[in-house]
């Protein structure tokens, strides 16, 4: 694999220190909300790096981590194996198949910034924006619960543990 560039190593530092504060954050019990927000900023960033490995800027926008999925099995049969094993997998049949199961939970992770979620549940604002009735920190995430107590899940939260790392 190719060194990464110095664009990619500001955003993989910064994707590293997001779900650094994840982590210490879910070791400390605190609400979803803080969870889901740290996580997803950490895949967004996580995806920027990655993109960055063509010299020139991504989309600026949140929307990064599906087409980062999809990305990494768009390789050449002998690389493919060796980003599926670096991440967990015994194959790259495997990597395959567990990317097509997950992206709903990703798509899901990735609409968690406020600007995708629109009126509906999201990790920073109360919501609807025009008349809320729902705090982020008293709200039960069901994708918090689908992350944490589901073996998709918490694959998914392996997997962005291994990307960043």
């Amino acid at each position: 694999m190719t060194a990464m560039n110095d664009a990619q190593k500001l955003w993989q530092q910064q994707a590293q220190s997001d779900h650094n504060l994840f982590v210490r954050l879910r070791g400390l019990g605190v609400h979803e909300c803080h969870l889901l927000h740290y996580l997803q900023m950490a895949t967004e960033k996580l995806s920027k790096a990655y993109f960055w490995r063509s010299g020139k800027a991504p989309p600026k926008n949140h929307t990064g981590f599906i087409r980062f999925l999809k990305a990494l099995l768009d390789r050449r049969p002998a690389e493919l194996a060796r980003v599926a094993k670096a991440l967990g997998f015994g194959q790259s049949k495997d990597l395959n198949r567990w990317t097509a199961a997950v992206q709903s939970l990703a798509y899901s992770l990735q609409n968690m910034a406020p600007a995708e979620a629109r009126t509906g549940p999201n990790p920073e604002y109360p919501w609807p924006h025009e008349a809320p009735v729902h705090c982020p920190a008293t709200h039960s995430f069901a994708l918090w619960k689908a992350m944490s107590d589901t073996g998709q899940g918490r694959k998914l939260l392996e997997f962005i543990d291994r990307a960043i790392r």
